[in-house]
């Protein structure tokens, strides 16, 4: 396979002016540019800038896959929109990262995995992944919880680490956290288990933002109000963290006892497990009822192989068809204990139609012919 490099960088807060489409446009000759967006692939050679410089001079947000695996996602923020505080216990510096640099704050995901096919499902593109920007400013800490996981099974981690804080609303995953789960191959039953100590998501509740805009000062009105004259970015998210600031404050939650990435993994097992026997059960019910059917009407059933290869068309989804029902028969036979009455009926079948070699490898596949 050849070398597949790809780079988008998406402007949410605000489109780019014509002056800095024209500066994006310079960075490279495969770039293609709009107002919102940017993107560059290669199927040889480097970008040759560093695209989180990029990202912090015009954009929001940048998403990077190669085929060789590696994925990486940034988001950008005003400063001060984002508790560092609230996200530091799912960084580590090198999988997950926050840092500041002058006025933003970008949050990186970064992941290498030796053999990863996570690419083929980023492929989709950052629109997949801009929601959950919003999602971090709302302080939905779903997606660092998931990279946290998805660190924890690519890379060889310590198993006795202690699970960062769970946030809730992790048994209900949004099309956004989906896709991330996919490119980063997670094991949804490691997401099932850690989702067995994470609350509900609380229904959001309509603001009445007219009354709280009151127990703003004077000058904190101007603020706004000239930073959203000069076009300033985040403007609207930082107005509503300080309404929403003026709320009375929600109960804290108990606190749980964080488990191990060793115990989380180990839960996993047993609901995979869980899962296979109830599926496995579910399975031996239908075969059940079919034989229970084909039992009634067995004779019926031989008739119609009969039918087919004697009136049937010499093809491969005929004979495919007839291999099929004898597949079942034979599992009848066996349900009675009785294959040897299988034995003699394909016997005599194998007589009338042994010059049809098709046929007959398919049935000495099975085992009928010896």
């Amino acid at each position: 396979m050849s070398e597949y490099q790809y780079h988008e960088w998406q402007a949410i807060d605000r489109l780019l002016s014509p002056q800095e489409q024209e500066h994006v446009e310079q960075l490279s000759s495969h770039i293609k540019v709009s107002a919102s967006r940017a993107v560059v692939t290669y199927h040889w050679s480097d970008f040759k800038y560093d695209p989180k410089k990029v990202l912090l001079k015009y954009f929001d947000a940048y998403l990077y896959f190669a085929n060789w695996g590696t994925i990486r996602l940034l988001f950008r923020f005003p400063q001060g929109l984002i508790d560092e505080s609230a996200v530091a216990p799912y960084c580590d510096d090198e999988y997950i990262t926050f840092e500041n640099s002058g006025n933003y704050q970008v949050l990186g995901i970064y992941f290498d995995p030796e053999y990863g096919e996570g690419w083929m499902q980023a492929e989709a593109g950052l629109s997949s992944f801009v929601g959950l920007r919003d999602d971090l400013l709302s302080g939905d800490y779903r997606l660092l919880y998931l990279a946290w996981l998805a660190k924890g099974t690519l890379f060889d981690v310590d198993s006795d680490i202690l699970e960062p804080p769970v946030p809730p609303g992790l048994k209900n995953i949004s099309p956004g956290l989906s896709h991330f789960i996919a490119i980063t191959e997670l094991d949804p039953f490691l997401v099932r288990a850690a989702a067995e100590e994470s609350d509900e998501l609380e229904p959001s509740q309509p603001i009445d933002y007219a009354k709280l805009i009151r127990h703003l000062t004077r000058a904190e009105c101007d603020t706004f109000l000239i930073d959203l004259a000069n076009g300033r970015s985040g403007v609207a998210h930082a107005l509503r963290q300080r309404l929403q600031s003026f709320l009375p404050s929600k109960r804290p939650l108990a606190p749980r006892r964080p488990r191990t990435l060793a115990q989380l993994k180990q839960r996993a097992k047993t609901l995979q497990l869980a899962e296979k026997q109830r599926r496995d059960e579910i399975a031996r019910k239908k075969h059940a009822q079919e034989m229970e059917v084909l039992s009634r009407r067995e004779d019926q059933a031989w008739k119609e192989v009969e039918h087919l290869l004697e009136h049937g068309r010499r093809i491969a989804s005929v004979y495919d068809d007839v291999t099929e029902k004898l597949v079942k028969l034979q599992q009848l036979a066996e349900n009675k204990n009785n294959y040897s009455a299988f034995e003699m009926q394909i016997q005599k079948l194998v007589q009338r139609y042994a010059t049809r070699p098709a046929l007959m490898r398919r049935w000495r596949s099975k085992g009928w012919i010896k």
